[in-house]
């Protein structure tokens, strides 16, 4: 029996956790998925693949050369960038006379992210796979584009494009609002704001410091008491909201047209990162309300504190603690999160990732 390499090309991080867990399965995923005349041998490497001055991943101006390198017969680039050609948000493009192929992490959508990537694999080999390999697949021109499987069929469009000098490409483009949507919360995802919470260390050292008063203090407990649970809600969002506005001036995280070369992405990027912090402070809050709700149990005394509030105590009176305390500390911690790493904020920033990226990759080529 033949053998057909498939060299899985993937960003650091993200792709290749994914690329790596689906390996050992994938043999078996292309048998019943493509084609089982030929063995499958998955290889995966770790690469950033090249950019070109608009910020796209060049997928096969160098295919060739990693072929011969590697022993690859399909390369596949998964990437956790978003992919655009011309002004249409790409999901996956093969280039049929290359044989490679790129998926976009980001417009699978955030969930079930190893189910659309396994369903993406298989369906870009089976666009560049021969036609005399797969027997549910009459014999035609190479050109012609598979039919999207009922999973893939929403929200978006195949689309088959002759593209002088780089050969034929068959694509999905994410179409309509619920593509674009999927697509933006993908990029949050990618992102794994919940992960900026060790990064944010010297923002909850500040917001615990200021949190602590509403444990040690009377007039706080009396304050929380005579908040009613709508006021308070407003408090702590306000909270928020003032801490993710400080994180994004302070670190001027704010994309303008001029920051990438390509204006249509500058709405989508301030949208992905306004809604990565949003998760990222929404974790540290969670995080400092219950902490901030455990330490006022283990040191305010139950009947000390219903004789300072007047009134028989239940659990929610420590909650409406432990809530007003948190959301003086958060205000807090937006002047404390001054002293993290610009870096470190920046994980969190999709946009700002990208064109980092891109002035890297170019500075790498002499460019």
């Amino acid at each position: 029996m033949d053998t057909k390499v498939v060299g899985i090309v993937t960003d650091p991080d993200l792709p290749t956790e994914i690329a790596n867990r689906l390996k050992d399965d994938l043999p078996e995923i292309l048998s019943q998925g493509v084609t089982d005349k030929v063995s499958w041998d998955i290889r995966v490497k770790c690469e950033s693949m090249p950019l070109d001055e608009d910020g796209n991943l060049v997928i096969w101006e160098n295919s060739q050369q990693l072929k011969d390198e590697e022993g690859y017969d399909y390369i596949i680039c998964l990437t956790e960038l978003t992919r655009r050609l011309e002004s249409q948000l790409v999901l996956s493009d093969v280039n049929m006379d290359y044989d490679v192929a790129l998926i976009s992490l980001p417009a699978l959508g955030p969930i079930r992210l190893r189910h659309h990537v396994k369903n993406g694999i298989i369906r870009v080999v089976r666009v560049m796979a021969d036609d005399g390999l797969q027997p549910d697949r009459e014999a035609t021109t190479k050109h012609r584009p598979m039919k999207l499987s009922h999973s893939m069929q929403a929200p978006v469009r195949q689309e088959t494009a002759d593209k002088q000098g780089r050969g034929t490409d068959s694509y999905l483009a994410v179409e309509g609002f619920r593509g674009r949507m999927r697509l933006l919360f993908g990029m949050v995802r990618i992102n794994r704001p919940w992960r900026m919470l060790p990064n944010l260390s010297s923002a909850i050292a500040a917001a615990a410091a200021a949190a602590a008063f509403g444990i040690f203090f009377a007039s706080i407990w009396t304050m929380a008491d005579s908040l009613v649970p709508g006021r308070l809600l407003f408090i702590s969002v306000s909270a928020m909201a003032a801490m993710i506005a400080w994180l994004i001036v302070y670190n001027g995280l704010w994309l303008r047209d001029k920051n990438l070369s390509n204006s249509q992405d500058v709405k989508l990027y301030n949208a992905a990162t306004f809604l990565s912090l949003s998760v990222g402070v929404l974790c540290m809050y969670v995080f400092l309300l219950v902490v901030t709700f455990l330490g006022s149990l283990a040191v305010i005394p139950g009947a000390y504190f219903e004789k300072t509030l007047g009134h028989p105590i239940t659990l929610f009176d420590y909650v409406e603690l432990a809530w007003f305390a948190s959301s003086m500390g958060t205000f807090a911690g937006a002047l404390g999160s001054s002293f993290e790493s610009d870096s470190a904020i920046r994980q969190a920033t999709y946009g700002k990732r990208e064109k980092e990226r891109h002035e890297k990759i170019s500075e790498d080529h002499g460019e």
